[in-house]
């Protein structure tokens, strides 16, 4: 059956606003926070953010000129990325995370990718070939490159487009310049699915590993769309968060959860990370040795639904993202051999979507709250909730592939990460936040929060991503456990 190709994850990678690599990614999101005087990490200034991606003076000066009149004034951009004229910057990130976590999984050996072809004999090319037919990749891309599309159109003359052009905006660049570089001759997908691109992507590689289309699956999301254009047509939804005055510090603009909360901050970035049919993870191990890579956890779930509600708003009921978390439960517990009640009872930590907008936080901390925790259900342990766009912002397409990722960092460290700006004592008009009259425990940095600090058997834990157009996933991952049935 499709659910005894259990799917293992071997490989992880990152590049965020909160570093250049998964680590830094990852750890970064907890106090104590560096002072930042640098600007060196996380959120800044959306003028800082402009000038953080090096780009022409030409452009650069003209998109600092047209920033000046949003309302926006924050973003959260990735540092130390060069501008290369002929590969958009959502490309470059995901190459970036890509080949981490590659070589995270020993997949450049594996697969011969910095070889010599002349020093393999024909059964090592042939062995080399069958691997690589069967080793994709599937990543989430939401918007391309709006800037790359202003830039060609402002062009005096339609023949001094560049031949680059076309490959710059279309998607499907990102996984395909993926495969190239790695030689994955298998699966070859892109995923467009809004701020839920890259959990799709990562239920998609799921999908062709248990399907028996691949051994091996590279996926995840990237994304690039802190530029005028794309800032602005978010501002005009009022999705944006507004929040500055002269002494306003940046790094307090995204406040998920939080009373005072006014709207997401753009960022940027990409995670991608290798998902492996176990019984193949196992033999590699074996033949490689456990010093190369390791298991560092499993796919066991995932549920996908859509609201038909709104183009932009999510259900008022969360009755979409609450069926996304249920079918994800339903399908770990096929996976697994683990009875359903038992499954969503060992849940100990969820990533939450929320991305700091005064309607999507609450509908979905009343979402998991009706999954997890109604009145019959009883838990024997605390279901910890946070979010993390609190310190990278909404990175949109690519949010759910690095807040996936953040999870399984949580399982493997035993460490959950706060929400960061959420203080749930603070009052609005006399009024607490319709965020902290839930069942579950919020993740905080303040004393009135849980420890962040303190390590713990993390076991079970998933990831919620919802997009525009009604578009929901939850993922559930699980410490790797060597025997049948994973318990």
């Amino acid at each position: 059956s499709n659910a005894s190709r259990r799917v293992v994850v071997t490989g992880i990678g990152a590049i965020s606003p909160l570093g250049n690599n998964i680590a830094s990614s990852f750890f970064n999101l907890f106090p104590p926070y560096i002072d930042n005087k640098h600007d060196d990490i996380g959120i800044t200034t959306l003028k800082r953010a402009i000038i953080a991606q090096n780009l022409p003076e030409k452009v650069l000066n003209q998109e600092l000129g047209l920033i000046e009149s949003l309302p926006a004034k924050c973003a959260s951009p990735v540092r130390g990325v060069e501008y290369d004229p002929r590969t958009s910057r959502f490309v470059q990130f995901a190459l970036s995370a890509g080949m981490e976590a590659a070589k995270n999984a020993n997949l450049t050996d594996w697969l011969a990718v910095d070889g010599e072809a002349s020093a393999l004999t024909p059964s090592q090319t042939e062995m080399i070939q069958c691997r690589r037919d069967r080793a994709g990749v599937s990543l989430g891309v939401g918007m391309s490159s709006l800037r790359d599309i202003v830039i060609s159109a402002q062009s005096n003359r339609i023949s001094r487009i560049s031949p680059h052009f076309v490959p710059k905006i279309l998607p499907n660049s990102a996984p395909s310049r993926l495969s190239l570089d790695l030689k994955l001759k298998g699966p070859n997908h892109v995923i467009s699915t809004a701020c839920a691109a890259s959990a799709h992507a990562i239920i998609d590689g799921m999908r062709c590993i248990q399907m028996g289309d691949a051994d091996i699956m590279l996926v995840g999301g990237s994304e690039a769309t802190i530029d005028p254009i794309s800032v602005a047509g978010f501002c005009r939804l009022r999705a944006l968060s507004t929040t500055l005055s002269p002494d306003f510090d940046p790094l307090l603009s995204s406040r998920p959860f939080d009373v005072t909360r006014d709207g997401f901050v753009m960022g940027e970035g990409a995670a991608v990370f290798v998902l492996e049919e176990l019984s193949h993870a196992l033999k590699r191990l074996e033949k490689e040795g456990t010093n190369k890579f390791s298991i560092l956890c499993e796919l066991i779930g995932y549920g996908t639904t859509g609201d038909a509600y709104h183009i932009t708003a999510p259900d008022k009921d969360g009755r979409g993202a609450q069926r996304a978390m249920t079918k994800a439960l339903e399908r770990a517990s096929i996976n697994s051999g683990i009875e359903y009640s038992r499954i969503r009872d060992s849940v100990q930590y969820i990533n939450a979507h929320a991305t700091a907008t005064p309607v999507g936080d609450v509908i979905e901390a009343e979402a998991i709250d009706r999954t997890f925790l109604n009145n019959e259900m009883y838990r024997e342990q605390e279901l910890y909730v946070s979010s993390t766009k609190g310190s990278t912002g909404h990175l949109l397409g690519a949010a759910g592939a690095l807040e996936a990722a953040y999870t399984i960092m949580t399982i493997k460290e035993g460490i959950i990460p706060p929400t960061r700006n959420l203080d749930l004592e603070r009052t609005n008009d006399g009024e607490y936040s319709d965020c902290c009259s839930v069942k579950f425990s919020h993740v905080t940095t303040g004393n009135n929060g849980n420890s962040v600090k303190e390590k713990r058997d993390m076991n079970i834990a998933m990831s919620n991503s919802f997009g525009f157009g009604g578009t929901n996933a939850s993922l559930i991952f699980s410490k790797y456990c060597d025997d049948d049935k994973n318990n």
